[in-house]
């Protein structure tokens, strides 16, 4: 059962602090499609921008299953923050394990998140290229300016938190004949960064996703976190691998416990004209109810206890690695299995758009597409078996 200590205890109850407080604006949001910087101001205000960061660069050190456990109580208040500050959380956690970066960024970058809240993204995607999980190379380019000096040029899709970050971490073609990519830290208020505000999704739409514009954006030698040859082989640390797809599947929980939530108050406290009680007596709705209940406590357990063994056994990650994907993949079913069920409990009024329900039964569809997808992940499974 969590929280396991009160490091995890203080953690939970802050993000609960969180999610009572973004709760109210998140449907505004939602409509507006706008981003909602008082829900990121408010979480640096108490620290929560901070967690992951080690202790040794300041932090508070939290690992990945403390912070599943918070993004999952903000998920519950609002699934497009949680989505959202997970990508920040899954950078600097991630960095954390694997040490990759050059030291004196790691320790500017992390001492900026603690001192001041700064926001960190990965920026990958782009219209033709996709998420570069699928292997193409970058159209965004850096184009030698000198000695030492690059100039950075293209267009970013899905760049999350666009909006509110101050770095993002762009893959982009290193255009010097070599045939490498690199990722090179870039700030968001330098001359030539722009965000165009092309974000308007079903789902999770005040993620802030929008596209990421660089124009003759100098870039320095010292910028660069890594470059490597296009399609070489992974060297990385496996040990950040969970980050991103964990993050992805608390959220996105989060979000099944907040329909949960409405449908089972709904059922209390609906009471037709003529019927002797509310419709928690009826049978059809409570069989309903115990199945949601059901899959959310096997969700939970799954997502957390894997969490554990990955960051209590970290001996057996290589083994541990080819789970990630399941997890994710049925965390993802799991939400949208439940956000289903909690529209036939409420019925057909759960479509209206002055009630939460069917934002919730719109946002975790969105995991779906959050990788690994679910082909990716079975083929991981299949090579594992077969091959």
């Amino acid at each position: 059962m969590w929280p396991k200590n009160e490091k995890q205890n203080q953690l939970l109850e802050k993000s609960q602090k969180i999610a009572k407080y973004i709760s109210p604006t998140s449907l505004k949001h939602d409509r507006d499609g706008s981003f909602p910087h008082e829900h990121f101001q408010f979480m640096r205000e108490v620290g929560y921008l901070a967690a992951a960061v080690p202790e040794s660069y300041g932090g508070p050190g939290y690992g990945l299953t403390d912070i599943l456990l918070a993004q999952f109580e903000i998920g519950t208040g609002d699934g497009s923050t949680a989505l959202a500050v997970g990508m920040h959380h899954m950078v600097v956690g991630a960095e954390a394990i694997a040490r990759k970066w050059p030291d004196t960024i790691r320790k500017r970058v992390f001492s900026e998140v603690v001192s001041r809240g700064a926001l960190i993204n990965n920026i990958a995607s782009e219209p033709d290229l996709g998420s570069p999980q699928g292997g193409g190379r970058p159209s965004t380019t850096l184009i030698p300016k000198g000695e030492g000096e690059w100039d950075l040029e293209g267009r970013k899709t899905w760049s999350t938190l666009a909006p509110e970050l101050t770095y993002a971490i762009t893959f982009a073609a290193v255009e010097d004949g070599t045939g490498d990519t690199a990722r090179v830290l870039q700030r968001m208020d330098a001359k030539g960064v722009s965000v165009e505000e092309t974000w308007d999704s079903m789902s999770m739409r005040s993620t802030g996703s929008h596209d990421i514009i660089y124009k003759a954006v100098r870039v320095r030698d010292e910028d660069f976190l890594f470059r490597s040859k296009h399609k070489s082989s992974n060297s990385d640390p496996i040990g950040g691998s969970a980050w991103f797809p964990l993050m992805t599947s608390a959220a996105n929980l989060g979000v099944a416990n907040a329909a949960r939530n409405y449908a089972i108050n709904f059922a209390m406290n609906r009471k037709p004209t003529g019927a002797s009680g509310p419709i928690s007596k009826i049978p059809h709705v409570r069989d309903q109810i115990g199945r949601m209940e059901s899959k959310l406590i096997i969700s939970k357990r799954a997502l957390f206890s894997f969490s554990e063994d990955w960051e209590n056994y970290p001996e057996s990650q290589p083994e541990l690695l080819r789970e990630i994907g399941t997890i994710k993949t049925k965390s993802i079913d799991s939400a949208i299995e439940i956000t289903d069920l909690a529209m036939k409990v409420v019925g057909g009024v759960g479509l209206e758009k002055s009630r939460p329900l069917e934002r919730y039964f719109r946002d975790v569809r969105s995991g779906l597409f959050n990788p690994p997808i679910e082909g990716r992940a079975l083929e991981q499974l299949a090579s594992e078996i077969l091959d």
